[in-house]
């Protein structure tokens, strides 16, 4: 798999939960059983922002960008999935502040497929 395809899987799934966390917090919020507030649908909506802004970044970046820079960025991208799959585990399995149902285990998933994926495909020569 080229690595501008994991960058455009990267910016649907990143997609995919920015119009959640914009468009329906309320089914966010009834997924993890938290109690919906205005507080709570505003920051659900920042990040939803912040996902959006991810999403444009992985869809442009392949377009913007050579080889040897897209190796560079998707070393990021790596961390950032790192950084997202450490959140959803301490949630899921420390925290509980997620109840650990299939749709915790299949985020994780797609989140820990497209780590390895950038990680893989950044330290290649034909990565493009």
């Amino acid at each position: 798999m080229k690595l501008s395809i994991i960058f455009r899987l990267q910016a649907a799934f990143a997609a995919l939960w920015a119009i959640q966390l914009l468009f329906l917090p309320q089914m966010v919020f009834d997924q993890f059983g938290w109690t919906t507030s205005n507080d709570l649908i505003a920051c659900a909506q920042a990040c939803g922002v912040a996902m959006l802004s991810l999403a444009l970044l992985a869809y442009g970046l392949p377009s913007w960008t050579n080889e040897k820079q897209m190796n560079a960025a998707a070393k990021y991208f790596g961390i950032i999935a790192v950084l997202f799959t450490l959140l959803q585990v301490y949630h899921i399995f420390i925290s509980h502040a997620a109840p650990g149902g299939a749709m915790d285990y299949i985020s994780l998933g797609a989140t820990i497929l497209l780590g390895v994926g950038f990680f893989l495909k950044s330290n290649t020569k034909a990565a493009s």
